[in-house]
């Protein structure tokens, strides 16, 4: 009887220390937790405990209270919205100006990349010319003059040839210093022929097979030939006439017209010079395109620029 009262002492104790315990947890209430939502949390804290789960307690935490810590060791990190921002010294890039977040410019963000950016604007700008096309060189189209020749010359050239449309674009025959030896497509002379607005009819034709005869040249027809040669003194009427006189070329679009150029070799030499080949076998194609033009002038303006001095002998004929 005595082993009986005594077990039932101890299960009475026990059962006196747990409902004290429990008393403890469930009357510490965090002021956080109020109302409907924090009577469920604590709730399902207390389940968790009667079924012997370990949770841990609040306060010996710190957790009540206080301002929560980020945990380095969690999977999942949350941000507060509303909390303050800053700016890293290592963040790139850094942005500054009034965009969607409404900031203003920063005076203090003037670096390198900015004088820079400033710099080439300037120099941009001294790029002026008189042609309507101005806009696509990024400079005034008010202005007066243009500080090269080369640059007021090549924006020429795209103005005019521009305004051509594709149907009417001339074919030309291109003949080098060789007699009935033309040119292939990978050649500068082709480029060239291009970008005076011209067609190549030797575009087709094999490294191999470059030299031609007069029939080929006949069945072609060119609006345009272009002779190249290597001495001024060739540059005469009778060079003309001579070319004129090939079998079945009297008959040729380009001979009828009075179009054929005979052209020095020396002007492939240098890029300011190209300029001035490009000018002349264009006027040659196009002369209603540059009647205002006189490549003789041009010629002299863009090697006085590039050369240091100016080329006045003549350099091509074109009857």
């Amino acid at each position: 009887m005595k082993r009986k009262i005594s077990t039932l002492l101890l299960l009475a104790a026990l059962c006196l220390a747990l409902a004290g315990c429990r008393a403890r947890i469930t009357e510490r209430t965090d002021p956080a937790l109020q109302g409907e939502d924090g009577v469920a949390i604590q709730a399902a804290g207390e389940a968790r405990r009667d079924a012997g789960e370990a949770v841990p307690d609040p306060e010996e935490n710190g957790e009540i209270g206080e301002t929560m810590k980020e945990n380095p060791d969690a999977s999942r990190k949350e941000y507060d919205m509303n909390a303050g921002a800053e700016i890293a010294a290592e963040a790139s890039p850094t942005v500054y100006g009034a965009g969607e977040g409404g900031g203003a410019a920063n005076p203090a963000a003037e670096g390198p990349a900015a004088a820079q950016v400033r710099e080439a604007a300037e120099r941009d700008a001294l790029r002026t010319v008189t042609v309507p096309d101005a806009e696509q060189l990024r400079v005034s189209p008010d202005a007066e003059s243009a500080d090269s020749a080369q640059t007021y010359y090549d924006a020429l050239l795209r103005q005019r040839l521009g305004t051509l449309f594709e149907c009417k674009k001339l074919y030309a025959y291109w003949e080098g210093t060789a007699e009935l030896t033309t040119i292939h497509k990978t050649s500068p002379e082709h480029a060239l022929l291009l970008d005076s607005g011209l067609y190549d009819v030797s575009s087709r034709l094999l490294p191999e097979n470059l030299r031609v005869d007069a029939g080929w040249v006949t069945r072609k027809n060119p609006g345009l030939i272009v002779k190249l040669v290597e001495d001024a003194s060739l540059l005469n009427a009778s060079s003309v006439a001579a070319l004129g006189s090939r079998p079945g070329w009297d008959a040729l679009d380009a001979v009828r017209a009075g179009r054929v150029l005979l052209l020095s070799a020396s002007l492939l030499d240098a890029p300011c010079t190209r300029t001035a080949a490009r000018l002349i076998i264009a006027k040659a194609a196009y002369p209603e395109l540059f009647a205002d033009v006189e490549p003789a002038e041009a010629l002299a303006e863009l090697t006085r620029e590039g050369l240091g001095a100016a080329i006045t002998e003549p350099c091509f004929y074109l009857p």
